[in-house]
């Protein structure tokens, strides 16, 4: 009855609280590091197929104009210099002039200047397991084709070794992330063991107490006619069973002698009390007929919008009625606990106490009782009992740092109750386990929310300097073309384009990327929001392409939620540009949003985004929010981010969203539902 949590982060929901967080923590930094993995080698790959193309069409080049010149010392110095690279030269009816590639590698070849008809490309074959890089070069005056390959597993050993390296590293991260994981996850479950090990341990002093002939029982001020809200040792004091006497303080009242009823009716049951305390000795009717003599004390105690009394029995024997009856309970106790006046001078203490700290402490009876305690909590001792003092009753569990008979700290959670006749009785658990691994917990917490950090801030470094790269190369690419352009001939021209397309299409990847790392890393950003404003900063946002392709958006009246005003707007803007970007042709589009309770999730709010574009087959209704996947490659741009990003911002929200699939085909256009908890 008395086993109370020291902290909210040691109860059984603060231990679920704190498993979900744990759990959360280590799942998103995985899902970061994994990410930033084969993000990062498939850049390298692409790089290293890129540069190797670039390499092998320069040499195809070179060794062009050395057979224009017919120098068969130039040609054989190039060879030497590239012994990587297989050289052969072809004429125009694909007889091998010089050199051996594979038959099927040259049908491959002249398919390639077949359907791209330019004199110089490259390309890349593949025949069972054998893969091969190929650049070549036509020249129409020999009526010869100049061949350079090379297989690709050669190509790409250096990439192979780079990746295996970087797959030890993040493998030995993983561990490392996993292992901890498990080790809070026993520690936790440790925690709950000792929680019940302290339980039982309770139990046992339940009985302790009932050797030792006393007994507490409470019940509502409300209704004293109700059953017990709590009991210990009642009515086994007594010699009965439980069954044997209601559970209720009218039954309770009812084992009393006639003068103490009369004298405990008006404040116990009609809860007419001059004091919030009262102390006095009674006689209650036993088992065997008889009465027995019981010092008890009650004390009315006001808890949030209920009223509770507690009442507290100790039995007194004949030799003792003129002792005070804390000291009964001092000596009979298996606890630390004290006794103190109502000046904070310790009066008594219980030979627990006297064990844990040892029998000098018998010194400090007559002194202030925070002398007791370690100087850092000496202030909270005195606070605490000038607050009793000023009539202050309500029980609050006090943790402090008492020094052992070894010299060792301890935290020791204190319950006071009284005063009574001027004495206030302590009694106290250890729990400098509890403590100690709560500060555990804690600091592994916050060394997890660092690494996790850290990772975050890896893919950002990472991402920014292959976004360095990439504007160096778009940039210098873009002064060739103004400089150059025209000069060269319309093939060069394309090459240019072509370059100057991939690096803008690889940033705004990257990114695209980067936002979708970012969304729901800060989960202090929530804040009461009202939608019809997210949605009219989101339309702001898109003005340009709304007024560009004559697009009206209505709306009814959006609901006021708790999230994130970022978060929401972007996925607002998600939905729309994609209604707008998926138009039919010749169609203006129109998007329609409504707002309804969620009839299947109390508490929740249903929004629905509907377009009357070129709609999205039922069969694509779960792919489509998965990163990457992009229905229409080849007629509209994009990332394949958007939905898997609107999909994240409404599971932070608590949410989730789909696509509406039952919505028929005969009716152009798509249905975008997702759900937001509606403000508590």
């Amino acid at each position: 009855m008395f086993l109370t949590s020291i902290e909210p982060s040691l109860s059984r929901r603060g231990l679920s609280k704190l498993r979900k967080r744990l759990a959360a923590l280590t799942m998103t930094g995985m899902v970061i590091l994994l990410f930033s993995f084969f993000f990062i080698q498939k850049t390298l790959y692409d790089s290293a197929i890129d540069q190797a193309r670039a390499q092998m069409m320069a040499i195809t080049y070179h060794l062009s104009a050395v057979l224009m010149q017919n120098s068969t010392i130039d040609l054989q110095r190039v060879i030497d210099e590239n012994p990587d690279l297989s050289v052969g030269v072809l004429d125009t009816d694909r007889n091998q002039i010089n050199g051996t590639i594979p038959p099927h590698f040259v049908d491959d070849l002249f398919d390639e200047i077949d359907k791209q008809k330019v004199s110089r490309g490259s390309l890349l074959c593949m025949h069972g397991n054998t893969v091969m890089l190929m650049a070549y070069s036509i020249l129409p005056q020999l009526d010869r084709i100049v061949v350079t390959y090379i297989p690709r597993h050669i190509l790409l050993g250096n990439w192979r070794e780079a990746i295996m390296l970087h797959a030890s590293l993040f493998l030995i991260v993983l561990v490392i992330m996993a292992g901890l994981s498990v080790w809070l996850w026993q520690r936790l479950k440790r925690q709950h063991l000792r929680a019940a090990d302290l339980a039982e341990h309770f139990n046992d002093s339940e009985n302790t107490l009932s050797d030792c002939g006393c007994a507490i029982l409470s019940w509502s001020s409300k209704n004293p006619s109700g059953i017990l809200t709590s009991r210990l040792n009642w009515p086994e004091i007594l010699g009965l069973e439980f069954g044997d006497v209601k559970p209720t303080a009218d039954a309770f009242l009812s084992r009393l002698g006639a003068a103490s009823r009369a004298q405990l009716r008006s404040p116990l049951i009609n809860n007419e009390w001059q004091d919030n305390r009262i102390g006095t000795m009674v006689d209650i009717l036993t088992s065997a007929g008889q009465t027995q003599r019981f010092y008890l004390m009650a004390q009315r105690r006001q808890e949030e919008d209920s009223e509770t009394i507690t009442v507290l029995l100790l039995e007194i024997a004949p030799k003792q009625e003129l002792c005070h009856p804390f000291e009964t309970y001092l000596h009979h106790t298996p606890e630390p606990a004290i006794a103190v006046d109502m000046e904070g001078i310790l009066q008594g203490l219980s030979p627990a106490l006297a064990e844990l700290v040892g029998k000098a402490v018998y010194d400090l009876i007559g002194k202030p009782v925070e002398f007791l305690f370690l100087q850092e909590d000496r202030e909270t001792i005195r606070t605490s009992f000038i607050n009793r003092q000023s009539g202050d009753t309500q029980e609050r569990e006090l943790v402090l740092r008492i020094s052992d008979q070894r010299g060792e700290t301890r935290w020791l959670a204190w319950h006071a109750i009284g005063p009574f006749e001027g004495m206030t009785f302590s009694s106290a658990r250890d729990v400098t386990q509890f403590v100690e691994n709560a500060n555990k917990l804690r600091d592994t917490l916050d060394q997890l929310k660092r690494t996790n950090e850290d990772l975050e801030q890896f893919a950002y470094v990472a991402s920014h300097d292959l976004q360095q790269p990439l504007r160096m190369v778009a940039s210098y690419t873009q002064l060739l073309k103004r400089r150059y352009g025209g000069s060269l001939d319309q093939e060069a021209d394309e090459y240019i384009d072509y370059a100057v397309d991939g690096a803008k299409r690889m940033h705004k990847l990257i990114s695209h990327l980067l936002e979708y790392a970012k969304t729901g890393s800060n989960d202090d950003e929530m804040a009461e929001l009202d939608c019809n404003q997210v949605l009219n900063e989101a339309q702001a946002d898109l003005k340009a392409i709304i007024v560009q392709e004559q697009a009206t958006i209505t709306h009814n009246d959006l609901p006021v939620i708790n999230g994130d005003r970022i978060s929401l707007s972007r996925l607002f803007q998600n939905l729309l540009s994609n209604a707008i970007k998926y138009r039919r042709p010749g169609v203006p589009p129109h998007i329609d949003i409504h707002a309804m309770r969620d009839p299947d999730m109390p508490g929740f709010w249903r929004i629905s985004v509907r377009d009357n574009g070129i709609g999205i087959h039922p069969e694509h209704a779960h792919r489509i929010f998965r990163l990457f996947q992009r229905l229409h490659k080849d007629e509209f741009s994009g990332t394949g981010l958007g939905l898997s990003l609107c999909r994240k911002i409404a599971e932070q929200h608590g949410g989730r969203i789909w696509l509406d699939t039952t919505r028929p085909l005969t009716d152009p256009g798509a249905t975008f539902v997702f759900t937001l908890r509606g403000k508590p």
